[in-house]
């Protein structure tokens, strides 16, 4: 399994909102400062709209502005509203089945580790990567 790029985009786009509490941010700016290639962010906001976390504002002083306090969205929450289920292996989501299931040896192993992934995303919230963000800017002089 691996995250893929615009779950990615869509945690940068929500961080770069976070850092600015109650503003409205340009598409244009959120993609320069979090590297997000310009063409990804539309859809991205659009979906992040559609979930209730930001809103656009069209013309001069619109932009983009984050709805919900970053202490209430994780990681989790962004990847599945993003890409649906997190799940290291087929077998672990509801609609799929393995062949072996019953006598499969590692079903055991893949669930133990698919737990402690879903742990970490979902005890991350964007306010804690925001804060990390600010962290390392420190650290590096930025």
């Amino acid at each position: 399994m691996e995250i893929t790029k615009k779950a990615e985009y869509a945690v940068r786009a929500l961080v770069e909102l976070a850092l600015h509490p109650n503003e409205y941010i340009s598409s244009k700016e959120i993609a320069q400062k979090q590297g997000i290639p310009p063409n990804f962010l539309p859809q991205i906001i659009a979906t992040l709209g559609a979930n209730g976390w930001v809103e656009g504002v069209r013309g001069p002083g619109g932009g983009i502005r984050l709805l919900v306090s970053p202490e209430k969205i994780t990681v989790k929450e962004v990847i599945e509203v993003i890409e649906g289920p997190v799940a290291i292996t087929r077998c672990l989501v509801s609609n799929h089945s393995c062949d072996q299931q019953v006598v499969c040896p590692l079903h055991d192993v893949w669930e133990r580790a698919q737990n402690a992934l879903l742990d970490v995303l979902g005890d991350t919230k964007i306010s804690d990567v925001a804060s990390a963000r600010l962290d390392l800017e420190r650290q590096l002089g930025g």
